[in-house]
């Protein structure tokens, strides 16, 4: 078995995940192994959708044509690939949506979010897919800035003799589309590692000083791209707004179906909005720029 770190676990595996940070351990916390799937999931409080299944302890999710994976207990990762697909693809969407469904079993909260470090502390950008997280994290890292996590920060609150709200990085791999890269003109970036065949996104690795340790958030920055908007406005969102904004950028909410976790992350998400200063930033991703953006919520930092 590899045996790897990523998202704040212990991770073995039959497949090798060179998107994860190799690390030596005696007990496993998750682990991926190839093998026969279930067809269905059944209970009463199971909910079914369109290719998956998703359960108290148990989600089913089958990809046409590349890959049925099923998870038990937030422990156990099953993956039932089809005949002939590449294992990027069976990875790509294995350290998604399925590791997400992981973390919810394990209590934890995803937040769509990418993060770079200022002072020892997180500053993060949710948002929705597309809306420039990414690329906004790799323009502050040309600036200086260390990257932290792309896509995925684990939000924590309270940690053993550590009170506040802390973030855990998902893996030292950032995703950036062809376009981007060839926008950034950095030799810190290039098109080496394709994530999948014919779709034109690559891999960023920063194995280098990867922070395993979880850090403390600092700011939270909301990116929304609104088309009628031909100049960029960054506000500072209200505690009773901060929850409702927040909800929605949970990674892969959609697994949150217990009570038991709706309380989990009604309690980290509140105290974030009474400790952590959030901003809302709306532009047009065509009239305005990365590099004015930077500039801009730079300041806030």
């Amino acid at each position: 078995m590899f045996k790897y770190w990523g998202f704040g676990m212990h991770i073995a595996s039959e497949m090798e995940f060179p998107e994860l940070l190799p690390f030596d351990f005696i007990v496993p916390d998750v682990i991926i192994k190839s093998g026969n799937t279930p067809d269905s999931l059944e209970g009463e409080n199971v909910i079914k959708r369109a290719f998956s299944y998703i359960g108290k302890d148990e989600y089913l999710l089958k990809i046409k044509n590349i890959c049925t994976y099923y998870t038990s207990k937030g422990r156990d990762i099953i993956y039932n690939p089809c005949d002939g697909i590449d294992e990027k693809s069976i990875r790509l969407f294995l350290l998604g949506t399925v590791m997400a469904a992981v973390l919810y079993h394990r209590g934890r909260i995803p937040l769509h979010g990418s993060a770079i470090v200022k002072d020892g502390k997180l500053i993060v950008f949710v948002g929705n897919s597309g809306v420039g997280k990414s690329t906004l994290s790799a323009h502050l890292a040309i600036k200086g800035y260390e990257l932290f996590t792309d896509d995925i920060c684990i939000m924590q609150n309270n940690l053993p003799s550590r009170p506040g709200i802390f973030g855990t990085a998902s893996y030292p791999m950032m995703k950036l589309w062809k376009n981007t890269i060839a926008e950034l003109n950095n030799d810190q970036y290039n098109i080496d590692y394709q994530l999948r065949p014919q779709l034109p996104k690559y891999g960023q690795f920063f194995f280098d000083g990867f922070i395993k340790e979880p850090l403390p958030l600092g700011k939270i920055f909301i990116l929304n791209d609104s088309g009628s908007y031909d100049k960029i406005t960054v506000s500072k969102i209200e505690n009773a707004q901060i929850f409702k904004k927040l909800v929605i950028h949970s990674y892969r909410r959609q697994f949150i179906t217990n009570p038991a976790l709706g309380i989990v992350q009604f309690s980290l998400l509140t105290q974030i909005a009474s400790e952590i200063p959030v901003y809302e930033v709306k532009r047009s991703l065509i009239e305005t720029t990365v590099d004015q953006l930077c500039n801009i919520i730079e300041q806030l930092f």
